[in-house]
């Protein structure tokens, strides 16, 4: 069944639309669920598509979808690469094809810091935030990874750490840390 917290922010902020289309967005969280995606992309979809409606978009046809897209001139490209991305997952739940328009993406390169700059951070944290981020920079886990370790990944008399929930498809790893 799914989740309430998905559902009831469904309800909210589709005053203009149609029962139908309500509904639609409903069903398409649920077959979101049912095809495997997790809670939060239900979510961000779900809102995405009702800002569409919002927008004065009519989900049942695409042009007028692609024109709603089009006229953002306030969206940064990768928000309407996700909007389109969105909406074509509807669409296929739908079972209705679709000529995607292209928004590709610009990386820009990433701000990494020196080694001096994180060890200034981290010598500027809290005990429990500071012990947070050196694992983080001595073994290169995620967040969301070092978030799920317990206490039995943790070996320190060998001064191992056991990373056996990874994220994002990667493999389970072991590292060796610092005292």
């Amino acid at each position: 069944m799914i989740n309430l917290t998905t559902v009831e922010p469904l309800k909210e902020g589709l005053a203009g639309a149609t029962k139908d289309t309500k509904g639609k967005i409903i069903e398409f969280s649920w077959w979101l669920k049912k095809e495997g995606y997790a809670e939060s992309t239900i979510r961000i979809r779900s809102r995405i598509l009702k800002r569409l409606v919002r927008l004065g978009a009519d989900l049942y046809d695409p042009e007028n979808v692609k024109d709603v897209i089009a006229s953002r001139s306030s969206w940064c490209i990768s928000t309407k690469a996700s909007v389109v991305d969105t909406y074509d997952s509807f669409l296929k739940m739908l079972g209705i094809e679709w000529n995607l328009p292209r928004y590709r993406e610009e990386r820009p390169l990433p701000f990494i810091p020196t080694e001096s700059e994180i060890d200034s951070l981290i010598a500027g944290c809290g005990s429990k935030t500071a012990a947070f981020l050196q694992l983080l920079k001595e073994t290169g886990m995620r967040v969301g990874e070092a978030c799920n370790l317990e206490w039995t990944d943790v070996d320190t008399e060998r001064r191992l750490i056991h990373l056996r929930k990874a994220e994002k498809g990667s493999n389970p790893r072991i590292f060796k840390v610092s005292s």
